[in-house]
């Protein structure tokens, strides 16, 4: 097999190194800019290697946008190759009723389940998972000659069979399995997947793309919220199901007492969360229901079990199976079984006050990653220890870090020192950003804002008069699109927040993108939960805020800088409106005395 390509230099070391952490059997982790060609570098040697020593390869993406690239590569190769999306995607069901679109992987799961034994049984069930049955040689055929998921399921739909049960059915012949962090890292997931490509775990070669998000989705999978809102519909619910009584209480009322549990919490709120004492939640709950504190256990069990039945009905009616009293009993029931080092317990004050089950610690899921015959994790923007000890990769990981392949020269960064978002003095340089950016803007470049805080972008925004495109706070995906596709084509200023889907994921080639403005560290706001992860991850490592904080907001101002150059002609300038980014010598800023100078000489050297 010949690499598809002429090899840049960046590409060759790549190769090199992936075929010595192969060769040793250790992971590997590094980082290495947009542009380099990093998903072909990694499979090249990968599938190489997988081939003499009959492994699978399973490559994680964390967007279904990023399958890709993947299935283009693997073309190239001539390796099989399948990429696997969640039923929300790929169940043609889901997509056509706007109720089903909004399932989770469990939710659809079940609804999916009691369709296809619907059609084993004769009765009516689904029509795709029919057709699957009678004709599901046709899709294979496709299937052959290797496809992104969603060309599969056009090509389903335009059949009238089962896209997911047709990817699901070939892969076990794929080569490569191309799919989200889910299907990997959440376990019962893990097994059917597993089972489904026809291998075990010892047997993988695992590749994690954009790892710097594997982190806080590990997090997010393990944490559970159950809210007011949540629970007014639990009310609502119980109501439609007739109310039923447990422990002495109908449904509705349990709602209710859970409710005022919720609101007594308000004395352990800060600015805008706060830790929950342990057991605290539950001596309230239990005295508000005059219970003894061991039947919340009992209490728990019969909301689930209530939970299942009204499950159940919905997916019989062909309705989204989902069920507020069950998530209520199956949130209390992991409340009382989270008490460890590794959880928070906190309440969330809002207009929709919510408690939380807060997973500080990834590892709990990626600790599955040692269970892999090796891995294999890269990314534009990754601190390298920071991320091999917090995901719980072994001390021998390799960790490497490779140059831009485009020439320096085309990128510059400057820094001014007169202006900081620090947290007591933010306010008194809201006049000094707006001046700040609209000499910038004035210069007629394509440029892009970005801001620490929603908060922040408003305040400053008030204070400038000239034209802009702006990302809003909850913008629909559709609006957001319309809007890039504007800017794209008329050019201008965009106002951004770190975080949101401008600074990290959407391309701007050529000129269409020339200066980026950083307004302030984005250092994540010091909430409770943070501050608690702090003294979680200063205990574990030794460097509670470098991880939790410094690491983050490193991250996100090279993600926001890399927008500017992602091929070989781009050119641009980066322009952080804060001092202390002289802290961070990673980013290699240079102080300007004459930003607007300093910007117009760069331009007038190309």
């Amino acid at each position: 097999m010949e690499f598809p390509y002429e090899p840049r230099d960046v590409q060759s070391e790549i190769i090199k190194d992936i075929e010595k952490a192969l060769e040793e059997k250790r992971n590997f982790v590094f980082e290495a800019p947009t542009g380099t060609g990093k998903t072909v570098a990694v499979l090249y040697p990968v599938v190489k290697y997988a081939q003499k020593y009959g492994k699978r390869v399973v490559y994680l993406v964390r967007t279904n946008s990023q399958e890709t690239q993947v299935i283009k590569e693997a073309r190239k190769l001539g390796v099989k190759a399948i990429a696997i999306q969640g039923r929300s995607n790929l169940c043609p069901l889901a997509r056509e009723n706007k109720e089903l679109s909004e399932g989770n992987a469990e939710e659809l799961s079940l609804l999916c389940r009691k369709l296809k034994k619907e059609c084993v049984e004769g009765g009516e069930g689904c029509p795709y998972f029919r057709n699957f049955l009678e004709s599901s040689d046709k899709m294979r055929e496709y299937i052959e000659e290797v496809h992104t998921a969603e060309e599969i399921y056009r090509e389903g739909v335009r059949l009238g069979i089962c896209p997911y049960e047709s990817i699901k059915s070939a892969m076990k012949d794929a080569f490569i399995t191309v799919a989200p962090y889910i299907y990997f890292f959440e376990p019962f997931i893990r097994r059917s997947f597993l089972e489904n490509i026809g291998t075990s775990m010892d047997n993988i070669i695992l590749i994690v793309d954009e790892a710097h998000n594997l982190p806080d989705f590990a997090r997010e999978l393990k944490s559970l919220e159950l809210s007011i809102h949540s629970l007014e519909r639990m009310e609502k619910e119980s109501l439609e199901y007739g109310n039923p009584m447990v422990l002495g209480y109908s449904l509705a009322d349990i709602a209710e007492y859970i409710k005022e549990a919720i609101y007594l919490l308000q004395e352990f709120v800060g600015e805008e969360d706060g830790l929950i004492p342990e057991y605290i939640f539950e001596e309230k709950l239990s005295k508000l229901l005059n219970i003894k504190f061991s039947n919340l256990r009992v209490l728990s069990s019969e909301l689930v079990k209530y939970g299942e039945m009204i499950r159940e009905d919905r997916a019989k009616r062909r309705k989204l199976p989902r069920s507020y009293v069950y998530h209520t009993g199956a949130f209390l029931y992991s409340w009382m079984e989270s008490y460890s080092s590794e959880y928070l317990k906190l309440i969330k004050w809002d207009d929709n006050p919510t408690l939380e089950i807060f997973c500080m610690d990834p590892a709990i899921l990626t600790d599955v990653l040692r269970n892999t015959h090796m891995s294999i994790h890269m990314s534009g923007t990754l601190s390298l220890k920071e991320y091999r000890d917090v995901v719980s990769l072994p001390q021998d990981t390799i960790l490497r870090k490779y140059p831009s392949p485009f020439p320096k020269r085309n990128l510059k960064i400057f820094y001014v020192e007169d202006v900081t978002t620090k947290y007591n003095e933010v306010d008194k340089h809201i006049t000094q950003f707006a001046e700040y950016l609209e000499s910038i803007i004035s210069l007629g470049r394509n440029t892009a804002v970005f801001f620490p805080s929603y908060s922040l972008m408003e305040k400053v925004k008030k204070k400038i008069s000239m034209e802009h495109f702006s990302e809003k706070r909850g913008i629909k995906q559709t609006v957001l699109f319309s809007i890039l596709e504007r800017f794209r084509n008329e050019g201008g200023t965009i106002f951004s927040v770190f975080g949101g889907r401008i600074s990290e994921g959407i391309d701007f080639p050529g000129r269409q993108l020339e200066i980026v403005v950083i307004v302030g560290i984005p250092y994540p706001k010091p909430t409770a939960k943070l501050r608690a992860m702090e003294r979680y991850h200063e205990a574990k490592f030794g460097k509670g805020w470098e991880y939790v904080f410094r690491m983050p907001a490193l991250i996100k101002m090279r993600q926001a800088i890399g927008r500017l150059i992602r091929g070989p002609e781009d050119r641009g300038v980066a322009v952080i409106l804060d001092r202390r980014v002289s802290q961070f010598k990673e980013i290699e800023a240079e102080r300007s005395e004459n930003i607007i100078q300093d910007i117009k000489k760069f331009f007038e050297n190309e």
